[in-house]
């Protein structure tokens, strides 16, 4: 005997089927629901998308460390470096978006894509914010034996000399340079370095005549005098080093560029989860023994929150993309 078809049973029967598929649903999203309530229920992993050792390793450690303590779960450290934080930051883009895979981004993220043009995702799109951690603006350091001895006699010896004096960069393109080359107009030698470490040793060492770096790197190097800091970033001379003018004072307008450090995950991200993760960094933020590491490295405490994250890397992003094109900086495969 044939089962009656779906369109032969009784309405009861209907109603029944319906009810039960019904139920279902509602358990499924019931439970859904319940999870993000309660999480975090077993360890977080935090990517670094670059090799331990770095400025980035470091404050990720620490901020795993303190949110473990304030999420009650252990946040497991994953450094997996290469490709200037591509491999890890795409790693987390396709990882499930349950809060349990996070990445720790910097600056580079939103620079890296005009430089690479096979990107296997979308740096705004592809990852939810959840909190910047710090930033830091940027130095124009030079080696001591450089003869120019402040920013304005470094421009002038830059143009009078075209191609003369050599700017140490950390990787094959540096946003912070071209950013540099676009406001001055001046010619410079470029001298790619395979990390920011390798570069330091090279101008300390006189290899190279100048760098423009995070202060979070040169600080400590100009505090001891291996380096003479010639300009910074920002709209305002930095705390720390208030003998340093800032480039506009130094004749360069434009120079719109910091280091920053910030938390994210996977796109689509549930709010609760976002939410749970936003208040953990905000007191994270908050611990005076967090704000003094920052501080050490020259890095002002972020404003906590998604919505400051979401600002600055989209704001970053797209002011990339500009001066990409007003370079015509054409990618690499």
């Amino acid at each position: 005997m044939s089962k009656p078809s779906p369109s032969s049973r009784s309405f009861p029967q209907r109603r029944r089927a319906l009810a039960i598929g019904l139920a279902g649903v509602l358990s499924l999203a019931g439970a859904a629901v319940h999870a993000q309530a309660d999480y975090p229920v077993k360890p977080i992993k935090l990517v670094i998308p670059f090799p331990a050792g770095g400025s980035s390793d470091g404050i990720g450690r620490q901020v795993a460390d303190k949110l473990s303590g304030v999420l009650k779960q252990t946040v497991v450290v994953d450094n997996k470096g290469g490709a200037g934080g591509i491999i890890g930051a795409d790693f987390v883009a396709k990882s499930p978006a349950d809060g349990y895979t996070l990445v720790l981004v910097d600056v580079f993220h939103t620079s890296t894509p005009i430089y690479t043009r096979k990107m296997p995702y979308d740096a705004v799109k592809d990852f939810t914010p959840v909190s910047l951690v710090g930033r830091s603006p940027a130095f124009l350091v030079a080696n001591p034996g450089f003869e120019p001895k402040t920013a304005a006699e470094a421009l002038a010896f830059a143009k009078a000399q075209p191609g003369k004096m050599t700017m140490a960069i950390a990787g094959t393109g540096s946003v912070v340079v071209d950013l540099f080359r676009a406001r001055t107009g001046l010619q410079f030698v470029s001298v790619p370095y395979r990390g920011s470490s390798p570069a330091m040793v090279d101008l300390m060492g006189g290899q190279v005549n100048v760098m423009i770096t995070t202060m979070a790197s040169a600080g400590s190097h100009v505090k001891a005098g291996k380096l003479r800091a010639l300009a910074v970033t920002g709209d305002k001379r930095n705390a720390d080093f208030p003998d340093v003018p800032t480039f506009a004072e130094a004749g360069v307008a434009g120079m719109d560029y910091e280091q920053w450090f910030g938390l994210m995950g996977p796109a689509n991200l549930p709010q609760p989860v976002v939410d749970k993760l936003a208040a953990a960094m905000a007191q994270v933020l908050a611990m005076p023994d967090v704000r003094e590491r920052l501080a050490g490295m020259a890095m002002q405490v972020a404003a906590p929150g998604p919505a400051e994250m979401k600002r600055k890397v989209e704001t970053d992003a797209a002011q990339w993309v500009r001066l990409a094109r007003e370079l015509d900086i054409k990618p690499l495969d």
